[in-house]
């Protein structure tokens, strides 16, 4: 209608298009509007646009340029090409990273293919990966609606390509409306398009970009077939066979056709999974309705900024019955024609339940869409079956129309049977034998709908049951998400990137619904990056660029972004005084040192922008909570590195924009002296520049743009000799206490702390370990120590005596920009880029890490306390203890062959001579006595502390069986007896080799490693052998563990680094778990069964496994000059240990990992928030 209004009206003059366009009423207001828009823009068209002559002038100027570059144009596959067998005749279609060819395979078929083939230059690592991915999606997809892959290979030039079917068919839509197809044979086609798509979903695939141009149908004598095409943008939903190790979808890409999109795919924060598929379906089912895609209420979104599309995307959509009654009847008229039926009939059909399908699938919360498609297939035929769908609420009267609808003629029989009855009393009682016939005909009609009814019900469990196995495939996808988010996580730890490792754990906090995935080793990393943080000072509406002490050491100073400064009293009880407003047009926006104090706090300076005069003025405050004592303009242009001398009558800057440092006088404003330091920097990044006064003012550090820094004596301002330089610009410095050396830091380039020295004729230091720009660097009060802030997150104090590293304090989630000693030293405020400011301890981070337990080897045995502090050991029967054991002698008075620890105060002995068990205290007291057999021999104890259950192994003469005994510890109490028959070999194993062998926690089940490559599993309960796996062709078994339950072995073979795990009552593998590279030496369950903790000789990472899903979840790092280690959980849980033998020395070290318990996570997320 537009384009013939607009071919209309352009023939008339320009004053006479309103005038036109007033009289008609049979156009709105919005196509009013894009008339008079068309209209003006071809009335502006300039003369000559499309003029044949000037058309052919313009055409040969660019002919030359063309032909002298025809040589470097041939970078392109041309028609008549040959790649491998195919050879290209035209090209099909152009996306952004590849060009799809029709070519022709010549062998070993001859037939014609679709050739797709990545663009010259497209060979970044991510458009490889997604190609990569695309093409193995394709090979795994074995289904009749999906277009096949044929081969896979590269060209000539080392480009890669792909062969797959090619499909001579129109668009879905397009087709469906040139044929005319009614509803039922369009919701046909569509269901087949569903099932294409979920066959996708089972491999593990995402669409993501599901449009009526992605689905070709093509006639076929069997009749219409559709075909799904282009997975170029798909994403993947779970590990496959094609083993796809990483996302080929930048987190936060935005990819896809935005009027097919669901919301969630506009969204850089939230997670897309195949319901996003889900709303696309919706939206072409909506367009097989209406004739046009979806569109939220009012006019439709008219193609702009992605933007706006994203934000018309969460907004409700207009149902398309009511699209159907906003049309013009000829045109809805029209849409109806095409689908075989009139604009009413057409009305009723979407009304009924299509578009209650249709908007379930479209909602905007992915929750409320259908879980699979198959849900969504479905509804669609119990739709065109008569039976209630999922969608639409159940009421009584919907069920009951279609429950006429479904048994019409059975209804109509019973209306019919009673009318029968009624003329038969009325009548006669000759007409019995009609009723009786009647009824017979009514018994039948009862039968045959309760047949359909047992049908429906059947059908509805079979979709019940698809849609839970889906939702479990949701599940097992999020589960392998987490094992890779923690992967990551400690990753990021490792590299001290505290904001990714925090923001990698709250996306698993828990959230109703959805199962608490957090294991070991997420409380871990929760452990490590809260730890010691001591409080963070509130809420800030803007970036802190600064904060400092007052000299008393009881409140601070804060300068925000925008020029807000503030003093905060660290009592609560005191109110927040505001020393100067914030101003929005002061363009701040760095860690420019805006904020200084002199030596000792006793006064402070502040810039401050006045927003009438557009002048940048320095404040001076000797009384924080009183008004600036002095106030100095210092022009327009904003000033950088603040700082004032110890007496308060000096103050220093660096203005960027000229390159150059000031000295004024803070009494007169008079300027002293002038320091040009380097080039003028007028950009936006204007950052630059540093002032500091020494601790007796005697000396002026100046630094700006190009990393020279000059020292002025004052007050002659004579430079020193010593020229000190630094990689990139100047952002910081601070003298030392006693003036010896000088500190500085750069913007960008060079993460070290430069140290130099200007006394004696030592060597400058830089100090490594940082991996962002220093933003500031402070000493502490007494000069032994130096904080040094920077933009990885991180505050590093250095010991000046040897200038090393001795903390690292973690906390903020973006640069930290300020850091400053309190007048005692014992604190340290720090403020950044994440709008936070927070207070360290300083004596609390430098303490060291828990020390680790050095022991001297070797050793009978070992058992740690139950909270992994002390140690004993038993040397020749003598028990001697070690580390953190309060109240222990350092040798136990009585001779053991078994100790181990009930409490930390408490030992569970076993003795040869006699046979016994005892409870004793630290210094050798029994409290508690049971006599073992006399007779007894080769006493084997083993304490299982999780259950408290002591297993006593013994042998007795004239008798080739092993007897064991289970005791209760609490009591002494006999829990079972029985005897078991054990080779001489496992008999051996089961008293010298923890990882030739392994109990149940409750001592019921005993694995065994029997000669080389043989586990056996016995019940110790039942003397009866459960299990025997024998492994004779994997060269041996090296370390094995069973479950707490005794239901599941782990054990590692030789022959590969890799740990198999069985089932023990059927014996059938259940997974097999590969990560080390080097042979596996030790296995551990945690006490509740969820994981297990693996290592291997060398110097090879431990790993943590997941049992639910065998994943891998977590890895540890060995201790730098220490080999073989072995792990293990303690009673609780809560601990690992990490054994590791010290190269060069016959000693080990003990150090134990901890992860803190849900409900001290609990209490401590709840005070925190």
């Amino acid at each position: 209608m537009i384009e013939s209004e607009f071919a209309k009206l352009q023939l008339l003059p320009t004053e006479m298009w309103q005038a036109e366009l007033r009289g008609r009423d049979d156009l709105d207001d919005a196509q009013k509007e894009e008339i008079v828009r068309l209209l003006t823009a071809h009335k502006e068209m300039h003369e000559g646009f499309m003029d044949g002559e000037r058309v052919r002038e313009r055409y040969d100027r660019t002919k030359e340029v063309f032909e002298n570059k025809k040589e470097c144009a041939r970078s392109d596959f041309e028609a008549g090409d040959l790649i491998g067998s195919y050879s290209l005749e035209s090209k099909l279609g152009e996306g952004g990273f590849a060009v799809v060819w029709r070519a022709r395979q010549t062998e070993p078929v001859v037939r014609e293919v679709a050739l797709k083939i990545l663009k010259l230059g497209m060979d970044s690592v991510a458009i490889l990966k997604r190609f990569k991915v695309e093409q193995q999606m394709l090979a795994m997809m074995e289904h009749p609606n999906i277009a096949k892959l044929i081969e896979a290979g590269m060209t000539a030039n080392g480009r890669p390509f792909f062969a797959m079917e090619l499909v001579r068919g129109s668009p879905f839509t397009e087709y469906c409306d040139t044929r005319s197809l009614n509803v039922r044979e369009r919701l046909e086609l569509f269901s087949d398009v569903c099932l294409a798509v979920n066959h996708a979903h089972q491999k593990g695939a995402i669409h993501r970009d599901l449009k009526p141009s992605n689905i070709l149908v093509l006639d076929d004598p069997s009749g219409p077939i559709v075909k799904v095409i282009d997975f170029g943008i798909s994403q993947v939903t779970k590990r496959s066979q094609e083993h796809f190790t990483q996302a080929v979808t930048v987190p936060g890409e935005i990819l896809g056709t935005p009027t097919y999109m669901a919301p969630e795919q506009f969204s850089q924060d939230a997670s897309v999974d195949t319901r996003a598929d889900i709303h696309a379906l919706g939206a072409i089912l909506y367009e097989l309705l209406v004739g046009s895609p979806p569109a939220p209420k009012g006019r439709l979104p008219i193609s702009g900024e992605m933007r706006g599309v994203a934000g018309e995307a969460g907004r409700d959509i207009t149902r398309p019955s009511t699209v159907l009654r906003r049309l013009d009847p000829g045109d809805r008229a029209g849409i109806a024609r095409s689908r075989g039926v009139s604009g009413a009939e057409l009305l009723g059909l979407v009304r009924n339940d299509l578009e209650w399908i249709a908007m379930r699938a479209l909602d905007t919360e992915p929750e409320a869409r259908y879980a699979t498609v198959v849900g969504l297939v479905n509804d669609i035929r119990r739709s065109q079956a008569n039976e209630p769908i999922r969608a639409r609420p159940p009421s009584r009267r919907y069920v009951f129309q279609k429950y006429l609808r479904r048994n019409r003629g059975a209804v109509l029989a019973g209306c019919s049977i009673t009318l029968a009855l009624l003329v038969a009393a009325l009548f006669s009682g000759n007409q019995a034998r009609i009723s009786r016939q009647a009824a017979e005909v009514a018994e039948l009609a009862r039968r045959a709908e309760q047949e359909i009814r047992m049908r429906s019900e059947s059908t509805a469990r079979r979709a019940e049951r698809a849609e839970s196995e889906a939702v479990e495939q949701r599940e097992i996808a999020r589960r392998h998400t987490y094992a890779s988010d923690m992967l990551l996580a400690f990753q990021s730890h490792r590299q001290n990137d505290l904001r990714r490792t925090s923001r990698l754990l709250r996306q698993y906090y828990p959230v109703e619904g959805f199962e608490d995935l957090r294991g070991w080793e997420w409380r871990h990393l929760w452990g490590r990056i809260r730890a010691k943080t001591v409080v963070e000072l509130g809420s800030y509406s803007e970036r802190v660029l600064g904060a400092l002490f007052c000299s008393n050491g009881d409140a601070l100073v804060t300068y925000e972004d925008h020029g807000r400064i503030a003093l905060r009293s660290l009592n609560e009880e005191h109110p927040e005084v505001l020393l100067s407003a914030s101003s929005p047009l002061s363009r701040l926006e760095s860690s420019g040192g805006f904020l200084s104090a002199n030596p000792g706090a006793t006064m402070i300076a502040c810039l401050h922008h006045d927003g009438l005069t557009d002048d940048y003025l320095v404040k001076i405050w000797g009384d924080p909570e009183g008004p600036p004592i002095r106030s100095l303009n210092v022009g327009s242009r904003r000033p950088t590195g603040v700082a004032l001398s110890p007496g308060g009558d000096l103050v220093a800057f660096f203005v960027p924009a000229d390159g150059q440092a000031t000295i004024m006088e803070v009494t007169s404003g008079a300027v002293l002296h002038r320091e040009k330091l380097n080039r003028g920097n007028y950009s936006k990044l204007d950052q630059e520049g540093a002032c500091s006064f020494s601790s007796d003012g005697k000396l002026l550090a100046l630094g700006g743009g190009d990393g020279r820094i000059v020292i002025l004596q004052v007050p002659d301002w004579t430079p020193l000799p010593k020229k000190p330089r630094i990689t990139g610009r100047v952002t910081t410095f601070a003298f030392s206490p006693d003036g010896r050396h000088l500190c500085a830091g750069s913007l960008f380039q060079d993460p070290r702390v430069s140290v130099f020295d200007l006394v004696g004729d030592g060597e400058d230091i830089h100090l490594s370990g940082h991996s962002g720009f220093i933003a500031k660097v402070a000493f502490s009060p007494d000069g032994s120590l130096l904080a040094s802030g920077s933009g990885d997150q991180n505050i590093k104090i250095w010991r000046t005596s040897d200038w090393t590293e001795v903390a690292n304090l973690s906390g903020h989630r973006d640069e930290v920009w300020s850091v400053c000693f309190s007048p005692n030293g014992r604190t340290l405020v720090s403020s950044g880029k994440d709008q936070s400011v927070r207070i360290w301890e300083v004596e609390d981070w430098l303490k060291e890490e828990e020390a680790a337990l050095n022991l001297q080897t070797p050793f009978s045995h070992m058992a740690l306390t139950p909270e992994g502090m002390g140690a004993l050991t038993l040397r020749n029967g003598k028990v001697s203890f070690h580390g953190d054991v309060p109240g222990a002698p350092e040798t136990h008075p009585v001779d053991f062959s078994h100790a181990s620890w009930i409490s930390g105060d408490r030992l569970v002995c076993g003795g040869t001579s006699p046979p016994e068990i005892t409870i004793r205290d630290l210094t050798g007291g029994v409290e508690q006595r049971l006599d073992l057999p006399s007779e007894a021999q080769n006493l084997r104890y083993r304490f299982l502390s999780e259950s408290g259950i002591m297993v006593v192994l013994m042998t007795f003469p004239e008798s080739d069986r092993v007897r064991v005994d289970r005791y209760d510890i609490t009591s002494l109490s006999r829990r079972s007896s029985t005897s078991v028959e054990i080779s001489e070999a496992d008999w051996q194993n089961l008293g010298r080799h923890l990882e030739s062998s392994s109990f149940s926690h409750d001592g019921g089940r005993v694995a065994l490693r029997h000669d080389w490559d043989v586990v056996k599993v016995y019940d110790l309960v039942t003397g009866e052998l459960v299990r025997v796996l024998d492994n004779s062709d994997q060269h041996g078994v090296q370390g094995l563990c069973l479950s707490p339950d005794g239901e599941t072995l782990a054990y590692a073979v030789r022959k590969r680094p890799v740990i198999e795990i069985h089932d023990v009552a059927t014996g059938r593998s259940r997974a097999r778990l590969e990560g080390h590279n080097m042979v596996i030496r030790k296995l551990d369950f945690s006490p509740d069964g969820e994981r297990l903790v693996s290592t291997a000789i060398g110097s090879e990472p431990i790993l943590l496994w997941d049992t639910t899903d065998w994943e891998q979840v977590a890895s540890f790092e060995p201790t730098v000059g220490c080999v073989s280690p072995l792990a293990w959980f303690l009673r609780s849980g809560e601990e690992i240990v990490i054994r590791e033998d010290l190269l060069g020395a016959k000693q080990c070290q003990f150090r134990v990992l901890r992860a803190p318990s849900e409900e001290r996570i609990t209490q401590y997320e709840g005070r925190e928030r």
